[in-house]
């Protein structure tokens, strides 16, 4: 997983933070001064105490969210031998000498779920399925660009820019990639 970057703020949060600590810093002056509305002085410090730590409580959950995700989508492995993804009970590979064809599936549930799927088959019918952000985290295009020669980095492109349900084939192991119809009423 990767490393998350340090909790941070912007200036308007600090200008946010800055008023809360003016506010609490008046209201408790005003409560000491007149002994009365100790409840809103309380208040105040509690919210400037809490905003202070914001930043932390924001970065610990995005920190869970991609525990999470790493769990449901698993890991992925890229090497000489070929692409594995492994989830709980679930192990799917293939050898990159076994790859017969690479797909990328799009669905119309994005941008808030994961709408881009990598698939990766072999012709003994294996294969291996790689959502958007773990071909992305793992550098999944990069090793498919410099493995297999006629790679279509144009239906990649064209892929990424769909919002629709579609498959869009970018390298079979024939030397002329014949689109299925599926693949042509994608492109089009």
């Amino acid at each position: 997983m990767p490393e998350t970057p340090a909790p941070r703020r912007s200036w308007w949060g600090y200008l946010a933070w800055a008023f809360t600590g003016l506010v609490a810093a008046v209201t408790l002056a005003h409560a000491v001064r007149r002994g009365e509305r100790w409840g809103t002085a309380v208040g105040a410090l509690i919210m400037f105490v809490a905003y202070g730590f914001l930043p932390r409580l924001q970065a610990a959950s995005a920190r869970a969210q991609a525990r999470r995700q790493s769990q449901r989508d698993g890991t992925l492995t890229i090497d000489a031998w070929g692409v594995t993804r492994v989830a709980g009970d679930v192990r799917e590979a293939v050898a990159w000498a076994d790859l017969a064809w690479v797909r990328i599936y799009t669905t119309s549930a994005g941008p808030a779920a994961e709408d881009v799927f990598f698939a990766l088959g072999a012709g003994n019918g294996k294969g291996c399925l790689v959502t958007q952000g773990m071909a992305v985290e793992a550098h999944l295009l990069q090793a498919l660009q410099e493995r297999l020669p006629g790679f279509d980095n144009e239906a990649v492109v064209t892929a990424m820019g769909s919002t629709t349900e579609a498959v869009f084939t970018v390298w079979t192991r024939r030397s002329d990639p014949a689109r299925t119809t599926a693949d042509e009423g994608a492109r089009s």
